[in-house]
């Protein structure tokens, strides 16, 4: 086994950055330290990972991975999200932490989704997966993101795509009152606009108004809060039809990639309202494909219950 890298690792998204210390020996990764920051109070990146690296007092990192919620085609980085954008030739030399190699987040969310202790996630629908069968990975935060992970030559390859901004496609009559009402303003909806945080409040908002309700503004975690409390009906409505949709979404990005060897939900929403994708009926909706409905139930879908996977996944494809 090689002797073991210390790194500077860092996830990326709209809201907030979360860096890391991570120390990689071989094939294993460990996370020594790491911190988050909300985006809105830095500057830039540069600006964030400088003040957590003034707080990190071990030896210096050897190299840097970023995952960022964004393309990535050159050196400029502009998020898709927020107002960050940066070179990464001028955030290497000004870190002076050795090369950067920077990728998209969810090509570090799939590459440590399948590195992670398998006690970091539970199962939402049990199947029987095929080895060496394509893995996708997928999740909804700031923004909705999807990756790929398939197994060549005993290696494994995380693949980023941007399939969050495939359309949304309801499948009942109250989803396509939702579509109908969202299309008033944004011209095309994609699936980003009702699975991401952005994405609850989106729901939230149109059952407000079809079901012409006084509309009171709430934050995605107040949405959850009042709907796991049984405190609004709407509310529990509005999350109950978000696992629904994405039910739907997760069995497209299946049949679409072949991940005969599972699906795995990311992101920071899942986790606080596993409750309901639980009670909501996701596995059958999963499953309802007419024709396709024997394959898909062969699909398990895992939930991962940790924040660190795309930062192992970052450490791993780390120069």
């Amino acid at each position: 086994m090689t002797g073991a890298r210390i790194l500077l690792v860092d996830d990326i998204g709209g809201t907030n950055a979360r860096f890391a210390i991570a120390e990689r020996r071989g094939g294993d990764v460990r996370i020594l330290a790491k911190q988050v920051a909300e985006v809105e109070a830095y500057g830039g990146v540069g600006d964030a990972a400088l003040d957590f690296l003034a707080a990190w007092d071990g030896p210096r990192p050897e190299a840097m991975a970023f995952a960022v919620a964004a393309p990535v085609r050159d050196d400029i980085v502009a998020f898709t999200n927020s107002p960050w954008r940066f070179s990464q030739k001028d955030v290497a030399k000004r870190l002076d932490c050795g090369a950067l190699r920077v990728v998209n987040d969810f090509e570090a969310m799939a590459r440590g989704a399948v590195a992670v202790d398998p006690g970091e996630s539970l199962l939402i629908k049990d199947g029987a997966a095929l080895e060496d069968a394509p893995i996708a990975v997928l999740g909804p935060g700031t923004g909705l993101g999807m990756g790929l992970v398939m197994f060549f030559g005993g290696e494994v390859h995380a693949i980023a795509t941007q399939g969050g901004h495939a359309v949304f496609a309801p499948q009942s009559a109250r989803e396509i009152e939702i579509l109908n009402f969202l299309l008033k303003s944004e011209g095309i909806v994609t699936s980003e606009l009702v699975l991401s945080g952005r994405g609850l409040v989106n729901i939230h908002r149109a059952l407000s108004a079809i079901e012409g309700a006084s509309y009171e503004p709430l934050k995605p975690e107040e949405i959850s809060e009042a709907a796991l409390g049984d405190k609004c009906p709407i509310a529990r409505e509005a999350v109950e039809t978000f696992c629904a949709i994405l039910a739907t979404f997760s069995a497209d990005a299946a049949l679409m990639t072949g991940a005969r060897g599972g699906v795995v939900l990311a992101g920071g929403i899942l986790p606080k309202i596993e409750e309901i994708l639980r009670a909501g009926g996701f596995s059958e909706r999963f499953c309802d494909r007419g024709a396709m409905t024997d394959y898909m139930r062969a699909i398990p879908v895992r939930l991962l219950m940790t924040d660190e996977a795309p930062l192992i996944g970052a450490a791993l494809l780390a120069p």
